[in-house]
């Protein structure tokens, strides 16, 4: 009998965590885990409308980096863990693509209940990497472990036209309370179906990056190639003013009265003085013109792919950019730490190195900075300067553009790792083990 009955409720107890989470069509409004916020509703709001009113402009509190497991760990060990690195990075940019639903569909109960969950507040506009507190198993299997959180809410239904808040004649919305649960069971489930999501579109969009440095490495040839032909041009007006300007002296000091400083034809004289050569080479190449991506490709090439496909996350661009930012991050650390144990020429370059991204890059990786920071480093270190560097009483020749495509190399070394794990189904077997220690706790429980 007792077998009968555990098998009654299986079929349920499975409905319950593969139901597909919906919005709730209830008019969502701001509440925290203490106490939930009063809002204005419109009384004649359509039930599916989605577009609940709310009290005001979202909070937007500026969140700060995890536990930042990623930012301490030594180059050994980030190497040994790229695919507990990766799903830290693929649940974080999965659970920010769920807080951007709840906020597209107005439901802030929801949005601030997730963020607040394992103190994530402010995770939404977080564009950055180790932005996850809690390692990844645990947080999935702490929400799956949580009960269904219940809140009554109190709220304003109708409106009121004309006069002051205080006029004691004006009739006053009459306030109702409804309940709203949210089962975290279902949240959970979500956010793996979004993982898996992004697992897919990430294996396809970091290939791209490939692409994207073959131009990189064009377009900076091209800018090294229209800069010394700009040079060479310069070098020859220069030597042909100095030319003129040597035949003038030299007229003049013969008394040739009709010497021109343009040169020309001199009277009494066969005399022809040559003009500068009319160049119609381009200007150098120069990138001024560009806006925040210096290289005028980056995730653009991946939005302009996907632009009108309906399959694609809307955080699609952006995770991009993130994924870009996080492999440069462990790329750079990876040369710097090779260059390290290098003879004493390697031991310059990676001093240098480190010395500039310690001074210029390094917190803009390891803060939200905003878009396009690997191009920017990569833009930046390899229009730097050749330079000397002082080793154990020598100095050696440091070459910016050799140590960009050091790194570069590295980051390509990293995403095929990635991309590796990814297709490997590691993400797909750790979901499906913790759905099953979920399935053996409950039953030991009947």
């Amino acid at each position: 009998s007792e077998m009968r009955q555990l098998l009654g409720r299986l079929p349920l107890f499975i409905l319950s965590l593969t139901h597909v989470h919906a919005f709730t069509s209830v008019p969502s409004l701001p509440a925290t885990r203490d106490q939930c916020s009063v809002a204005r509703c419109s009384q004649g709001a359509a039930i599916g409308a989605l577009r609940a009113p709310t009290t005001g402009a979202p909070i937007r509190n500026k969140h700060r980096s995890g536990e930042g497991k990623l930012l301490r760990m030594g180059v050994s060990e980030m190497e040994k863990k790229q695919g507990e690195l990766l799903n830290s990075l693929l649940l974080q940019r999965s659970i920010q693509t769920q807080l951007y639903y709840y906020a597209e569909f107005r439901d802030d109960f929801k949005r601030q209940w997730l963020e607040d969950f394992l103190d994530h507040r402010g995770l939404l506009n977080f564009h950055s990497f180790a932005g996850l507190k809690v390692p990844v198993k645990e947080y999935l299997e702490t929400m799956m472990n949580t009960a269904p959180y219940t809140y009554t809410i109190s709220a304003n239904w109708g409106s009121t036209m004309g006069g002051s808040k205080d006029n004691p004649f004006v009739q006053r919305a009459a306030v109702k309370t409804y309940n709203e649960t949210i089962h975290p069971q279902k949240v959970v489930k979500g956010i793996m179906d979004i993982r898996e999501q992004l697992k897919g579109e990430w294996v396809n969009d970091l290939s791209t990056i490939d692409f994207e440095d073959h131009i990189f490495w064009e377009e900076l040839e091209d800018e090294v190639h229209h800069a010394s032909l700009a040079e060479a041009a310069e070098r020859v007006a220069r030597i042909e003013e100095e030319k003129k300007a040597s035949e003038k002296a030299s007229l003049q000091q013969k008394g040739g009265e009709n010497a021109t400083a343009s040169g020309g034809e001199t009277r009494g004289t066969k005399t022809l003085t040559s003009r500068a050569p009319a160049t119609s080479d381009p200007p150098p190449f120069s990138l001024e013109s560009r806006e925040r991506n210096p290289l005028g490709v980056s995730d653009n090439l991946v939005v302009q792919s996907i632009r009108g496909e309906q399959g694609s996350t809307p955080l699609r661009g952006k995770n991009y950019d993130v994924c870009k930012k996080a492999a440069t991050y462990i790329a750079v650390r990876q040369v710097v730490s090779r260059l390290d144990g290098g003879v004493a020429e390697a031991r310059a370059q990676g001093a240098w190195l480190r010395q500039t991204w310690d001074a210029e890059y390094k917190n803009l990786f390891e803060t939200d900075s905003g878009r396009f920071v690997s191009e920017h480093f990569l833009s930046g270190l390899a229009r730097k300067p050749t330079l000397a560097m002082p080793v154990a009483g020598s100095l050696y020749s440091v070459n910016p553009m050799d140590l960009t495509k050091k790194v570069v190399e590295a980051r390509r070394r990293v995403l095929q790792g990635w991309r590796d794990y990814l297709e490997s189904g590691e993400v797909e077997s750790g979901h499906t083990e913790i759905m099953r220690d979920l399935l053996i706790k409950s039953f030991g429980s009947l």
